[in-house]
């Protein structure tokens, strides 16, 4: 019996969701978005977002769904 009475998503198909992982620094966003790559996912399945205070790059993983690695300096934020 499932938990829900709502279709299940295909995620290769529709967006189910989106999953965002908060990151140490701007390098660590982007070594998860490349291995995911080289893992088989698609990087940047969305544009990358890089505002200087904050860098934000999206990737498909194997069945479909989309993460986001993120970073951001609050200190950095505009007033």
């Amino acid at each position: 019996m499932l938990g829900t009475r709502k279709p299940i998503a295909d995620a290769h198909t529709a967006s189910e969701m989106i999953l965002a992982l908060s990151c140490e620094n701007r390098d660590a966003v982007n070594v998860m978005a490349d291995a995911a790559g080289k893992a088989g996912g698609v990087p940047d399945i969305n544009p990358s977002q890089d505002h200087g205070f904050v860098l934000n790059r999206s990737f498909e993983d194997l069945d479909g769904h989309i993460w986001e690695a993120m970073w951001m300096d609050p200190k950095g934020m505009p007033g």
